[in-house]
């Protein structure tokens, strides 16, 4: 009987051990993503402490003066402000749905005070409140301390689905500012699309899978689009890569048949220094990113 107690003394103490390493040990991206939803969804990862440090978060986030009146005021109810408190932020759209797992620095009271205040009710460690979109209602509940989980969806304790975990096929993430998962679906609509990608709808709805990441370019002084398309046979890869090259190449006679050239900081001149390369069943595009394209896309000039 005591040989008993002894052996699950110590098989306690493994297990409590176990639990303590794996909610305690920072969060990664990896580690981030895999606590949504995986089946069929879009995927998103933002590394907001990396747009932070090359000025792309304030760029993209635009002046404090010009910031609205209503997220002035959840700033001073919250103590949260993203330009400052937000580190990263992992993304999963599904039918609709809308789940995150958001890094940064929260104040658990005031979050929670701020949801009371606005139609909400928080129990047992979650909150929920109405939100903007007819139907869906905003959950959220803390993770641990420096990770929250949050949903906008039709269920309104849709945050309790996201929680740690392990994916059976765990995403790849490369140190980048941005990364996208879009499975083949994404592309089967063209209206969804963003302007560029509808060239190659076809191509990417019969992968496997796409990802796109955004980050610092080889020589750090710009920025690059990468794209890795998983391909189901070898054949397909290679068959992918010339299309992609072919239409691109189109492009490029077009531009020059009208004698023009884009600047770097236009959306032509993006897709025309695009290069594709097949390698077994992936085909991988890179676009070289100028901080100028950025800056026009932000303010709408872009064409």
């Amino acid at each position: 009987m005591k040989k008993w107690a002894a052996f699950m003394a110590a098989v306690g103490v493994v297990l409590g051990a176990s639990a303590y390493w794996f909610y305690s040990r920072p969060y990664d991206a990896v580690r981030l993503v895999q606590c949504l939803p995986s089946d069929r969804s879009l995927h998103v990862y933002m590394n907001v402490g990396l747009l932070r440090s090359a000025g792309i978060l304030d760029l993209l986030a635009g002046s404090q003066a010009v910031e609205e009146v209503d997220y002035k005021k959840f700033i001073e109810q919250t103590g949260f402000n993203y330009r400052t408190d937000l580190d990263a932020v992992a993304a999963g759209f599904r039918d609709g749905d809308e789940y995150f797992a958001v890094q940064g620095r929260f104040q658990w009271n005031r979050l929670a005070d701020y949801a009371r205040s606005h139609q909400g009710s928080c129990e047992s460690g979650a909150c929920s409140m109405p939100a903007n979109q007819a139907g869906k209602t905003i959950s959220f509940a803390l993770l641990r301390r420096d990770v929250l989980a949050l949903a906008v969806a039709r269920d309104p304790q849709a945050s309790r689905m996201i929680l740690p975990g392990f994916w059976k096929d765990p995403p790849k993430i490369p140190t980048a500012a941005v990364w996208v998962s879009a499975p083949p679906y994404i592309f089967s609509d063209a209206k969804n699309l963003p302007a560029g990608v509808g060239a190659f709808r076809t191509q990417l709805a019969q992968a496997r899978n796409t990802v796109f990441t955004l980050g610092p370019s080889p020589d750090q002084k710009t920025f690059e689009l990468r794209m890795t398309v998983e391909c189901a046979a070898p054949d397909d890869a290679a068959k992918m890569a010339a299309q992609f090259s072919n239409v691109t190449d189109l492009l490029k006679k077009m531009l020059e048949r009208d004698k023009l050239k884009p600047p770097s900081s236009d959306l032509s001149g993006i897709l025309v220094a695009g290069r594709f390369e097949a390698q077994k069943d992936q085909v991988t595009g890179t676009w070289p990113i100028e901080r100028k394209f950025i800056e026009s896309l932000v303010s709408g000039k872009a064409e």
